[in-house]
């Protein structure tokens, strides 16, 4: 009887979770169908998201991808519905960790995956790759959308693959702000950190640097120096503002913690722009010059000026032109239905303020994901 009970579950499960493709198949069904039709549609619909349609798809695989998963399994929408499309090799990670943990010396026991796996930094379960697998998640790995078209709901991957979405939810984050390449800003020993990749490019050079300059005395920079003195390196900091940290700390708040770095070696320069990056005669990056003529000699340099949202080859859909993201409502619905937008890329309403904004942090990463994706599913089930 048991055994007969779960047969017939699964074969209601396996309906549930296709009819999105029959029915844009065109396909019929319904509560009157027999169980022989029920067995022959979930073949077909098997079929068909081996191929094409997707119920649910998500561009990226950032921290919003990774706590939108999540939301989906609490929700039991994910097995066989979900599809991640992400240009990483990895599953959906804390990024934030990349400039905190996983620049310590090897004695320092460093953070590496699957150690920081989501949803691990809000206290919650480590999605691993098996993790995907046994919620019925397909994950698209080093594939990323290249291509776009809303009338048919379509997406098109760098290796050709051809999605059909019912829903599509654009969590592409942001890519780190980079120098011009006329200035030296693609320089063997130039560093960008925005994903595992160039996170163990840096560690590779902090391991043979002996002097480094860090361009940006944000979040970033102050991160990747206190690093850099776990490696016990010369460091400096260069930046254009009074002070570090200028959107958040007051003079007298920055001053504490300048002084702290400095009693462990760390140089800033203040005030000052970059005119270029010079390279030596190994074709390495040598020394940065300043504006004013001044030289700082390093052999590796990490830049952290900030990041720009990356809304290809999604601009159709919508970008606020303020703030460079992609505008969405209070729900994180954008102009198009059944598109939504999270995370970094998400333009939404600020209502304290009056105004559109964007939000680079992990935590608005988690929240707008975990918001999206239960309004999403509760207006679905109105439907």
């Amino acid at each position: 009887m048991a055994s007969a009970a779960a047969a017939a579950a699964a074969g209601m499960g396996c309906y549930s979770q296709t009819s999105w493709a029959l029915r844009r198949l065109g396909a019929g069904g319904g509560a009157l169908a027999s169980a022989a039709t029920r067995r022959r549609n979930c073949s077909v619909a098997a079929a068909v998201f081996d191929n094409q349609n997707r119920e649910y798809v998500i561009v990226g695989g950032g921290n919003a991808a990774g706590y939108a998963a999540r939301t989906f399994v609490e929700h039991g929408m994910a097995d066989g519905r979900l599809c991640i499309v992400s240009k990483e090799a990895v599953p959906p990670y804390e990024r934030p960790a990349l400039t905190k943990g996983y620049l310590f010396p090897p004695e320092k026991k460093p953070a590496r995956l699957p150690g920081f796996h989501t949803c691990v930094g809000s206290g919650g379960q480590r999605q691993t790759a098996e993790w995907y697998k046994e919620n019925g998640i397909e994950v698209l790995y080093e594939d990323p959308v290249e291509a776009f078209d809303g009338k048919t709901q379509t997406l098109k991957t760098s290796s050709g693959k051809i999605l059909k979405y019912g829903s599509l939810i654009i969590s592409t984050g942001c890519a780190a702000a980079r120098l011009p390449e006329k200035i030296g800003g693609d320089l063997p020993g130039v560093h960008y950190i925005r994903d595992v990749a160039d996170a163990d490019s840096l560690v590779s050079s902090l391991g043979k640097a002996k002097k480094i300059v860090v361009i940006g005395g944000g979040y970033i920079g102050m991160e990747v120096a206190a690093a850099a003195c776990g490696w016990n390196l010369d460091t400096t900091i260069i930046f254009p503002e009074d002070h570090i940290m200028p959107r958040l700390f007051t003079p007298s708040l920055a001053k504490k913690y300048e002084e702290l770095y400095e009693q462990n070696g760390v140089k800033f320069v203040k005030g000052a722009l970059i005119d270029k990056l010079d390279a030596g005669s190994d074709g390495r990056v040598s020394s940065a010059i300043l504006k004013d003529g001044s030289v700082v000699e390093a052999d590796t340099v990490i830049v952290g000026i900030g990041a720009k949202p990356s809304v290809s080859p999604f601009e159709a859909v919508g970008v606020n032109i303020e703030v460079g993201g992609i505008e969405v409502d209070s729900m994180f619905r954008t102009s198009i239905p059944s598109i939504f937008a999270i995370g970094d890329v998400a333009a939404f309403p600020l209502k304290m303020y009056d105004r559109i904004a964007r939000v680079e942090h992990v935590d608005h990463a988690r929240k707008s994901a975990q918001h999206c994706i239960e309004t999403l599913l509760t207006s679905q089930a109105k439907a």
